[in-house]
């Protein structure tokens, strides 16, 4: 006589919490991916084909944790914090290579400096001289209408190194004294017309 299985209500718990964790996970892919798109650059990241022609043709590739070609994916899948955190997107020298030789048009040079301001503003960035150096730049140009090598490197100079200090004192000192920097900022005339223009900038590469 065969004997009747009684069902486990803990497999049909487990399969509950693991279709609920799958639709968690989809949903959160789909957030990331979406997020992406509305971002400068990042207009047209779901017709990436993966021909991998950006990574080959990449200067710092060498650098990278993940090559161009696994950002896009790493965002399709919704990888958000590995992609945030990367070190790739760092490494980035924004000489256009990328973008100039992709079948489909997207614009990844824009999409890493997109990724950039986003590590940023969620403090998702594993490295410490390159995100000081991006922000630096960015607060120096918006302020004076144009980058100051001097101020720039008092933002990102590693302060509790001594020798590093006197280093650059000293040479900041020699290259002032034959007019090569300037030991005080220079700040063109109309910075609110600077600063309407990056709006403008960013807003049309939004629409």
């Amino acid at each position: 006589m065969q004997s009747k299985t009684e069902p486990n209500p803990e497999c049909n718990e487990v399969k509950v919490v693991s279709e609920s964790a799958a639709a968690t996970l989809k949903r959160n892919r789909l957030d990331f991916v979406h997020e992406v798109e509305k971002l400068p650059g990042g207009d047209k990241i779901l017709e990436c084909i993966q021909c991998g022609v950006c990574s080959g043709g990449c200067p710092t590739r060498y650098s990278m944790d993940y090559s161009p070609t696994q950002i896009v994916k790493m965002i399709t899948l919704g990888m958000r914090d590995e992609v945030l955190s990367s070190y790739t997107i760092w490494k980035c020298s924004s000489c256009y290579t990328c973008t100039s030789r992709c079948p489909r048009g997207i614009d990844f040079t824009t999409l890493m400096m997109s990724l950039k301001n986003l590590s940023l503003k969620e403090n998702k960035a594993k490295s410490t001289v390159k995100p000081k150096f991006h922000k630096g730049f960015d607060d120096i140009v918006t302020k004076y209408g144009r980058l100051d090598e001097a101020l720039l490197l008092t933002k990102t100079i590693k302060k509790s190194d001594p020798n590093a200090l006197m280093h650059t004192a000293s040479l900041g000192m020699r290259l002032a004294k034959k007019g090569k920097i300037s030991l005080r900022p220079v700040k063109i005339e109309h910075t609110a017309d600077l600063e309407t223009m990056r709006k403008t900038v960013v807003g049309g590469k939004k629409q």
